[in-house]
């Protein structure tokens, strides 16, 4: 796919969520990872990897200075265990560099910080440990990343789409994300014509209508 269709792919998962993307599939699926503050909108982006080999985490400074703007960067950080690499001062760099969000297979840590700033970070957790400056070597960029939980288990690409919201995270393949779209979007117009009309009669207090028609 070219660029325009990709954004336009982009565009459109923009208006669908994770939960329709659910009924569709456990493709891609992160069952771990979670928004560090209420997420209310579906966040987009074309991935952008980084794996962290050691405590060494200059490479996270080197992908933001290289990842375009709307990217999302999608970090491996198993390897600092309770350590966190994603904080208040970073979140500064991803907004100055217009990311969309940062996936952290970890820690992230400054919670109530990164909620002032407005800026969507997803994580496996919060932590108060965090890594310092450190000689040993650093990790890569945009190599892929082998995802495990459970029985769960995910190849996560740069060029991969995050799809992200106040109730998990996807990362599909161009392809995979083309191929659901059309499903998606006919169960989210469903679901949402469902849900609207059941709100406008809950709020005029007119339930009855609805379940005696």
């Amino acid at each position: 796919m070219n660029d325009i269709d990709i954004r336009e792919l982009i565009d459109s998962y923009k208006e669908i969520g994770t939960s329709t993307i659910g009924h569709l599939t456990e493709e891609g699926y992160l069952p771990d990872i979670k928004s560090l503050y209420p997420c209310t909108a579906t966040i987009v982006g074309r991935v952008l990897t980084v794996q962290l080999t050691s405590d060494n985490t200059e490479m996270i400074n080197q992908a933001l200075i290289q990842a375009a703007p709307n990217d999302v960067l999608c970090i491996d950080a198993r390897v600092l265990g309770v350590k966190a690499c994603w904080g208040a001062l970073r979140t500064c760099a991803a907004i100055y560099e217009k990311l969309s969000a940062v996936i952290i297979i970890g820690q992230a840590t400054d919670s109530l910080q990164t909620q002032q700033l407005g800026f969507p970070v997803f994580a496996q957790g919060i932590s108060a440990v965090t890594t310092f400056k450190s000689n040993q070597a650093q990790g890569t960029l945009e190599s892929d990343i082998a995802y495990r939980f459970g029985e769960q288990a995910t190849t996560i690409r740069s060029g991969d789409i995050a799809i992200m919201d106040n109730d998990g995270v996807f990362i599909l393949s161009v392809d995979v994300a083309q191929q659901l779209l059309s499903g998606c979007q006919k169960k989210h117009e469903e679901d949402e014509m469902k849900f609207q009309r059941f709100l406008e009669v809950y709020r005029n207090n007119e339930l009855d209508k609805l379940f005696n028609n």
